[in-house]
C-alpha cells in the first residue's frame, strides 16, 4: 500500500506488526552517530494506514497520488494516536532517566579506572589526562553487552557520562574498543536523544561557545587549554539534532571545530545556528591527532582556535533561526 514511496526511503525497519520506520520521502535522514538507522518517518499499517515524519511533520497516505485523502474523522483518529504515542515515548524516557539517576550507572564504570590501570592508560593514549578523567567521571567497561537486530555482541568500552547543566545526568555514551563495521558508539539507554557533551557542566552555554565534532576531541582540546572560562561542547557527530541546537540557542557566538572531511556538514549546521554568529575552524588533520602528535601546549591550541574564520565573511546567510 505504500509502494509509491519505495524508491524514496532507505533503512526501512520493522518496529511491530503495525509499525515501520525509515527515512522520510520529504526531508531524508542519515544513519545516527551511534550506528542506529534513521527512524524519523513512521509508517502505520492499522485500520487507517498512513505515515508521519517526526522531523518535518509531513503526512503520507495510500491514494495520495490519486487525489484522495483521509477523511476528517480519520485525521482526528491519527492525531489522537500520535498524541498517545508521544506520551508513551516521554513516559519511557522519564523512566530511563530515573534509572540512570537512581543507579548512578556512570559511577560503576568510573570505578574501573582505579581497578584496572590499563583502563586509565587507554584514556591517556587518546590525549585525556588522568586529572580530567576524574573531573568528567569518565569510565571503562571491560565487557559491555549490546543488542542489535536480536543478536548480542560484547566489547570493552570507554564510557562518557553526558551531563546537562549542573551535572544533571542525561545518558552514558560507550566508545567501543572492538567495534563492528557499523558501530563505534552506542548509548547506555535508548530513547533519551543524543545530547551534547559539556566540558564544564557548571557553566551555561552563553557567550562564546566552542562546538567540537566528537566528545573525545573536545576533551583533548579543552584539557590542553586548561581554562575553566572556556565554554566548550562535544557534538555527537557532524549532524547533531534539534536537542543540541536548542542547547546552543543562547550562545552569542559559536565556533565550530570540525574534521577535515566535514566542511559541507559544518556549513549546513552553521546555517541552522545562524551564519552571523558562527565561526568555523577545520584543521588539516583531526584536531586531537594534531594535538597529540605535535605535543601542542596551551598557547599552541589557543593560536589554533584563534584561526577560526567568521563565516559571514564567506557564506551568504539564507536566514538565521529565531533566538530563544
Amino acid at each position: 500500500m505504500f509502494a509509491r514511496w519505495a524508491g524514496q526511503v532507505k533503512y526501512v525497519q520493522r518496529v511491530s506488526d503495525r509499525e515501520w520506520r525509515s527515512t522520510c520521502p520529504a526531508c531524508g535522514g542519515e544513519v545516527h552517530q551511534d550506528g542506529e538507522w534513521p527512524d524519523r518517518c513512521v509508517w502505520f499499517l492499522d485500520d487507517h494506514p498512513c505515515a508521519w515524519c517526526r522531523r518535518c511533520g509531513q503526512l503520507f497516505w495510500p491514494g495520495e497520488e490519486k487525489g484522495t485523502s483521509p477523511t476528517p474523522g480519520q485525521l482526528a483518529q491519527f492525531r489522537e494516536a500520535q498524541v498517545r504515542r508521544e506520551a508513551e515515548r516521554k513516559a519511557s524516557a522519564e523512566r530511563a532517566l530515573r534509572l540512570l539517576r537512581d543507579n548512578r550507572i556512570w559511577e560503576r564504570y568510573a570505578a574501573h579506572l582505579d581497578e584496572d590501570a590499563r583502563a586509565r592508560q587507554l584514556w591517556e593514549q587518546r590525549g585525556v589526562p588522568s586529572s580530567f578523567q576524574g573531573w568528567w567521571q569518565l569510565g571503562y567497561d571491560p565487557a559491555h553487552r549490546f543488542w542489535r537486530d536480536g543478536s548480542m555482541f560484547e566489547s570493552a568500552t570507554l564510557t562518557i557520562p553526558l551531563f546537562g547543566k549542573d551535572w544533571e545526568p542525561r545518558n552514558v555514551k560507550h566508545r567501543l574498543l572492538t567495534p563492528h563495521a557499523w558501530d563505534r558508539y552506542r548509548y547506555e539507554l535508548a530513547g533519551l536523544g543524543q545530547p551534547e557533551w559539556r566540558a564544564n557542566p557548571e557553566a551555561d552555554l552563553s557567550g562564546h561557545v566552542y562546538a567540537v565534532e566528537g566528545e573525545i576531541k573536545a576533551m583533548v582540546v579543552f584539557s590542553r587549554l586548561d581554562d575553566a572560562q572556556v565554554r566548550m561542547v562535544g557534538l555527537p557527530g557532524a549532524t547533531p539534532g534539534d536537542e543540541v541546537l536548542s542547547s546552543l540557542a543562547q550562545a552569542d557566538r559559536v565556533t565550530l571545530l570540525f574534521d577535515p572531511d566535514a566542511k559541507a556538514a559544518a556549513v549546513r549546521l552553521a546555517r541552522k545556528l545562524g551564519i552571523q554568529r558562527t565561526w568555523l575552524l577545520i584543521p588539516a588533520v583531526k584536531v586531537d591527532d594534531g594535538i597529540i602528535a605535535g605535543r601542542l601546549e596551551k598557547q599552541d591550541v589557543r593560536r589554533l582556535l584563534d584561526g577560526a574564520l567568521r563565516l559571514s565573511d564567506w557564506v551568504v546567510d539564507k536566514g538565521a533561526p529565531a533566538r530563544a
